[in-house]
């Protein structure tokens, strides 16, 4: 049989584990994985797509792919930070729900850092579109409110940036697995 006669998403296959590799994946619905699983996926996939464009020197073609994947990890680690309150994609409401519980517990030149960064993300990307669509910038600004379209992104400077975010989520996620975010 072609490739061409098979489903994309099938049943796992009989041989599965027979082998040292094999190259899939259980999709969507299976309950694999944890909200900071899918956040840290989201961070290593913009990692490789950033690895990629450097490697080829070509970052223009990525760059939308690796701002919506850091911008989505983002997001989801927030999400994840904070279980039981209600969620939507803007960033701003996420880091000031983050907040209170974070402000009396670290440094507050640390808080304010990685604010600063949230707040750098909502401001060129409110609604989660700009980087998902051609269009999106236009159903995501209020008038007169979008930024400058020359911002220029410096990507080894977002990624390390993003690393530092992401590491300060996991270890925000570690003091607070019995605290009142949790509860």
């Amino acid at each position: 049989m072609s490739d061409d006669q098979y489903n994309i998403f099938t049943e796992p296959p009989d041989e599965l584990g027979e082998y040292e590799f094999h190259f899939g994946t259980f999709a969507v619905g299976a309950g694999g994985m944890n909200e900071f699983e899918v956040a840290r996926a989201f961070g290593e996939a913009a990692d490789r797509l950033l690895a990629t464009a450097a490697e080829r020197r070509e970052s223009w073609e990525a760059a939308y792919p690796i701002l919506f994947c850091y911008r989505h990890a983002l997001e989801l680690y927030l999400k994840a930070l904070m279980p039981n309150e209600r969620h939507g994609h803007r960033l701003g409401d996420l880091a000031k729900s983050l907040k209170p519980h974070i402000e009396s517990r670290y440094p507050a030149d640390q808080v304010s850092w990685l604010l600063d960064r949230i707040a750098e993300f909502d401001r060129l990307d409110p609604k989660s579109t700009v980087f998902r669509y051609p269009d999106g910038a236009h159903s995501s600004y209020k008038a007169g409110a979008a930024p400058d379209p020359e911002t220029w992104v410096d990507f080894s400077r977002l990624q390390r940036s993003a690393h530092k975010m992401f590491q300060g989520f996991e270890r925000i996620r570690l003091h607070l697995l019995d605290s009142d975010l949790h509860r």
